[in-house]
């Protein structure tokens, strides 16, 4: 009875923090719009403007070539480092339309319609503040990654999968754009046996390939696959700040865990996130979404700070079931990663503790009820993990 008031009290205080910062992020967001246009800067977003203006020049395999991609993007401004183009042909025809625009114009749009699309599809999840006030929205929104696009077609596909498996698979299967996103909805429609979604996923993803096979060329294809090492020897070779990634494999780097050791690790929680997924959708947890998409973020090694807009869909569930203080726990982890681009947080990413945090709540609930029912007083047993 005593709860009741204090946790109307926490979802009240919650709502108004997100509120306060949905308007910050929204206000930073404008005013980063407003400087880039005075003076060009070094966005994510330079990345696929420049390999979309290669694609229009007629050369849509120089956006795979370090050298020309790199050129172009000096036709905007100097960078340092590198900034390569390292996403699959069908990306860069979804791109590529935005470089038509003057960078600065092309940002914008791209910022736009991604975000749009992102709060339209997100709030069926979760109310409008807490959709724009997730720490990643000012990540995405600063420096023009393709998250906002990314989490909407996770959500918009997953969320249709039990009422019209075929059009769910089918959105899902545009996550070819970015396919370490979809390592995990193959065991989550498996274990559903929602196989109209295999095919509903198979005809999106074969159409956007052999689409972009189509406008480009198999060149692309190539200059795709001959990029991918560059990646894998930058991350061998320590070339990012290990707090950058929201992968267990980065949290154990980043404290100096050997390479070999740390993929072990990965790969312990990558299964454990596994074979929770499986539970989860075999059994049909009213939390099974969430659940896929904490999971989700702990299976590829490579994944930034940006994507962790996935953790929007279990911030919103807890916020439904009146849990605040998990919420904002989540929040609280999705944010100090943000932080630090802002010279405010200098530890280790803790977004995977965010899923990993997740993942344990939820399954040692079920875990919690299915003993309750296996230790009842009548002797009757019954499914430990109830569906």
């Amino acid at each position: 009875m005593t709860d009741g008031p204090r946790i109307d009290s926490a979802l009240r205080w919650l709502r108004v923090a997100a509120v306060g910062f949905a308007l910050l992020f929204v206000i930073l967001i404008v005013w980063a719009w407003t400087w880039n246009f005075g003076s060009p800067n070094f966005t994510d977003y330079l990345s696929y403007w420049a390999a979309g203006k290669l694609a229009l020049g007629g050369d849509p395999a120089g956006a795979y070539d370090v050298a020309k991609h790199r050129a172009m993007e000096f036709t905007v401004t100097r960078i340092t480092g590198l900034l390569p183009f390292p996403y699959p042909p069908p990306f860069l025809l979804l791109v590529t339309p935005f470089s038509i625009l003057p960078h600065v114009w092309g940002f914008a749009a791209w910022i736009v319609v991604t975000a749009a699309l992102y709060v339209v599809v997100l709030r069926r999840t979760a109310e409008l503040p807490q959709v724009v006030g997730h720490p990643s929205v000012l990540l995405n929104g600063l420096i023009g990654q393709n998250a906002f696009l990314t989490a909407a077609i996770f959500a918009g596909g997953v969320a249709l999968l039990h009422r019209r498996p075929f059009a769910g698979g089918a959105i899902l299967g545009a996550l070819v754009i970015k396919p370490q996103l979809a390592l995990l909805l193959p065991v989550a429609v498996i274990a559903a046996r929602l196989w109209p979604a295999i095919a509903g996923a198979l005809a999106s993803s074969t159409a956007l390939l052999l689409a972009s096979l189509a406008v480009f060329g198999t060149g692309v294809f190539t200059g795709f696959v001959d990029i991918l090492p560059l990646y894998k020897e930058l991350m061998r070779q320590d070339k990012w700040p290990w707090n950058e990634f929201i992968s267990v494999f980065a949290f154990a780097r980043y404290f100096g865990v050997d390479q070999t050791v740390a993929l072990a690790i990965h790969a312990l929680v990558a299964i454990a996130a596994t074979v929770i997924t499986w539970i989860a959708w075999s059994r049909d947890w009213e939390e099974k979404l969430p659940v896929l998409a904490a999971a989700t973020l702990l299976i590829p090694p490579y994944l930034l700070t940006y994507d962790a807009l996935l953790m929007i869909i279990p911030i919103g569930f807890w916020i439904g079931q009146r849990r605040p203080y998990l919420a904002g726990v989540a929040w609280l982890l999705c944010f100090l990663p943000v932080a630090r681009y802002l010279n405010m947080y200098r530890g280790p990413n803790t977004v995977p503790l965010a899923a990993i945090l997740t993942l344990c709540v939820f399954a040692a609930a079920r875990w919690k009820v299915g003993r309750a029912h296996v230790d009842r007083p009548d002797g009757v047993r019954v499914d430990a993990l109830p569906g």
